[in-house]
This record gives structure tokens, sequence and C-alpha cells, in this order.
């Protein structure tokens, strides 16, 4: 097991490993086979018809079988055990419909529009309902986007809008609605936490870009430069978010879920960066300095007080996780390593990644769950410190993959896996993390933690 005392800050050239030219288009089989696995899924749990809902934030179990999200409005995916689909989208949205993965009939439902909008062609959700076939005899599934663990299938805990909920319940009555959100994010049966080779492959792509934002802050940051003017180097072609993009500085970094303003970035401040895109996140967190001589006298322990012990469970989350683990040996790990009451940790440390940043979590004290081939993660232990010092946080994430689908992935995708290798090997080589063959860094920067985030020479090891 590695300690803080293993850990040893020197000298690390800075890796760049180069963004994706093209992004991997994943093909019509996939969706085909997304779509079979629902209509099993449905048929397990006796369902008649799934209505998958999105909205601009939570989209993801809609863009898995769609291929799309509503963006600004609201939208419902209708789905019949014998698969023939419904989208119900808004005024502006409607003409999505023909880019569907899946066929796909489209009705427009005004009630998802802008507010104010034309609404001369509204109907009631129940007659749509009615009209798509739905009758009091079914039984039908609501999709949303999230799990209120542990009680899956009462109506009562989806987080699905009341009209649409309450559009069902009219019809089949309460007890035949039920919350099937499970059947895709569940993180032990769900279908959309195990990703096959062309999935892994356009992961990757954006968590290159989330990756190559941060470095790109991280070199150009600099005092007097306010968080707005750092924030712009933070370039990824207007690629989708997953999350909130951060640069905070100072106290201001207290406010967590917060914008970019004009604040001045002054040497010693506490600072972060974080991008967020389809796929992976990357996040830096700790003090606007080149050493700890740019801190006031209480904050020059940072090092060792925190830095070295946060370091170790990173390089141990890196060593243990794989393919069989369960997420308890590794929730117990972090908790002997790095022990929540004098750190501070109080989430999941690590969770699923998807097209959200927090797809769900198989990771919890006692957590059976395995990990499996396929699954994307992300390296996320988030301590908290005293106000004297800048919570250590070095966020990315990784695909577990076996020989097969990494040779899959090598045949299918050659300059992924190249870019898969070449973390690989900066990881095992130069910081001394020692990856299992199943470990895959999606993200540049994995592993690469430099606390005082002015000095770009020196970063946190393993000795050797």
């Amino acid at each position: 097991m590695i300690t803080a005392k293993d850990i040893q800050y020197t000298r690390v050239e800075e890796p760049f490993w180069g963004v994706p030219r093209e992004m991997p288009r994943i093909p019509d089989q996939v969706y085909r086979r997304r779509l079979e696995k629902t209509l099993a899924e449905m048929e397990k749990g006796s369902l008649d018809f799934l209505l998958v809902y999105a909205d601009r934030e939570h989209y993801g179990n809609f863009d898995y079988l769609a291929g799309y999200g509503p963006r600004f409005e609201e939208a419902l995916l209708v789905i019949d055990k014998k698969g023939k689909s419904y989208t119900l989208l808004g005024n502006e949205c409607l003409g999505l419909c023909r880019f569907s993965r899946i066929p796909s009939e489209a009705i427009l439902c005004q009630s998802f529009s802008l507010p104010n909008q034309p609404i001369e062609q509204h109907k009631d959700l129940e007659k749509v309902f009615r009209e798509i076939g739905i009758s009091q005899e079914h039984r039908v599934g609501l999709v949303g986007w999230k799990l209120i663990y542990p009680v899956y299938g009462s109506v009562f805990d989806t987080e699905v809008p009341s009209f649409i909920v309450e559009g069902v319940r009219s019809i089949v009555g309460k007890e035949q609605a039920v919350n099937a959100t499970d059947v895709f994010i569940h993180p032990e049966y769900g279908i959309r936490v195990v990703n096959d080779a062309h999935e892994i492959a356009y992961f990757e792509y954006g968590a290159a870009y989330a990756s190559d934002a941060a470095q790109k802050m991280l070199l150009n940051a600099r005092t007097g430069l306010n968080e707005v003017e750092i924030s712009q180097f933070g370039t990824h072609g207007f690629l989708p978010t997953s999350t909130f993009p951060k640069v905070l500085a100072g106290d201001r970094i207290d406010l967590g879920m917060a914008s970019p303003t004009t604040n001045e970035v002054k040497l010693g401040d506490r600072f972060q960066v974080s991008v967020g895109l389809i796929g992976g996140l990357t996040n830096r967190r700790g003090f606007a300095a080149y050493s700890e001589q740019d801190l006031p006298e209480q904050s020059r322990d940072f090092l060792n007080e925190i830095v070295k012990p946060y370091f170790a469970v990173v390089a141990n989350w890196y060593e243990t996780i794989g393919i069989g683990v369960s997420g308890g040996d590794l929730y117990h790990m972090v908790e002997t390593v790095f022990p929540k009451e004098k750190y501070g940790w109080f989430l999941n440390p690590g969770h699923l990644i998807a097209t959200e940043e927090w797809l769900s979590s198989p990771i919890s004290e006692g957590s059976k769950i395995t990990l499996k081939s396929g699954m994307c993660l992300q390296m996320d232990i988030i301590p908290s410190a005293p106000p004297r010092y800048a919570a250590p946080n070095c966020e990315d994430g990784l695909a577990i993959a076996d020989a097969s689908l990494r040779q899959e992935l090598k045949e299918k995708y050659p300059d992924v896996y190249q870019r898969i290798e070449n973390r690989r090997n900066f990881m095992i080589h130069v910081l001394n993390i020692k990856l299992k063959p199943e470990v895959l860094p999606l993200s540049n920067l994995a592993g690469l933690y430099r606390p005082f985030m002015l000095n770009r020479d020196m970063a946190l090891v393993v000795g050797a």
C-alpha cells in the first residue's frame, strides 16, 4: 500500500498527447443493440411502455437511444414492448426527430416548448398517450435521470415532471406507473454502465478535449489575470459540457459551482480550473503559487500535511481499480489510506461517467458491485480542508477493458489506443503508478498533479 511517505515532489515534464482530429461516430448497429437491450429489460419488468424523459441537463438516457438531446426544451421518448417508438418534442426541436438513431414517429408536444411560445396545437398529454396506445391494462415505466437509493420502482421516487406522471396515472392508475430509471443507470445492472469499443472511443474524444482545455488554462494562468481571462484559454471547440466549467480563485473557490468573474488571481490564492465534456472531466485545485514560500506562514506545511496523503490515496485508487474489484473494497481502501473523518471527503470516492459527468456509482461502503470490462469511471476523491489550505484535487476519467475489448479498440481506433498507451506509459514510468493492463486513462493529464499550480516543472510521483 502506498503511503504519504512514499510520495515525492519532483521535476516532471509536462505531457502533450494531442487531441483527436476526428470525432468517432457511434455506428447504427450500436443503437440497434441498445434498443434490443431496452426491450429485453422491458420484458423482464413486464412493461408495456417505457417513457424516457429529457431536458437540457438530464438527457443522457434519451440520447442513449435517440442519439441527440432536446437542448433548451424538454422531450419524451415513448417505446412500446414491440419496439415501436414515438418522440414528443416542442416547437423548436420537433425537426430533430428525423435524425433519431432509432426509428421514431415525431409528435408535436407544445407543453415542452419555451414559455409563451405558440401553443395553438396543444394537446393534453393524457390524450397523446391514449392515441399512442397506452390504456388502462398497461404497465408503464417512467425513466428520469436519478435513482432515489435504496428504493427503486415507486413512482413517488421518480423525478419526471408531475404533469407527465399524472398524464400516465390518469390512464393506468398509480400502481401501474413505475420508476424504471434503474434499467439504464443502476451501477450493477443498468444497460448504460458497460460500453463497447465504439462508445469508449467516443468518450475518449470528449475526455481528451476536456483535459486539453484544462491544460491550456493551467499553462497560461498567472497572477494579474482574472478568472474570465484565464477561462478564455480553455477552448474546447464548443463541445457540449457535462458539468459546470470553473475557474475560481481566492475565497470564491468556496462557492463551488460558480462561473468565472473578473476576480483577479493573486499570488498565494487558492485556485481551481475544471472542464467536463461528454466522456470525461478534468479538475485541478491547489494554490496559485510557485512554492510553499508564496503562501502565508500558517499554510506552508500544505505539501506534507494534506497533499502527499491525498496523492497517496489517488495513486492507490489507480493501482487498485480493475476488473472484478468490488466497489466496497475500493471504498475501504480509500477510507483506510485517507480517512474520511480526518480529510473530510463525503461523496463516493469514484463514480461512473458517460454522457453525464456522474451517471451513478458502484463505489460505496459495503458495496458488493464488482467493476466490469467496459465501465468508464472518474477518479473523484474530494477532500475538505481548513481555509488555510487549498483542498487538493486532480480528477480524471478512465475506462476498464479486458484483453478482447482492448484488442478491438486497438484495431478499430488505433489513434485512440495510441493516446491511451502514451498516458499509461506516463503514469507507469514517470509517475510510478502501476496500472493494471485493463486500466485505460482517457484524460491527457491523468495522474499529473501540480499542487503549486504556477510551477509547471514540479509534480507528485510515487517514490521508485
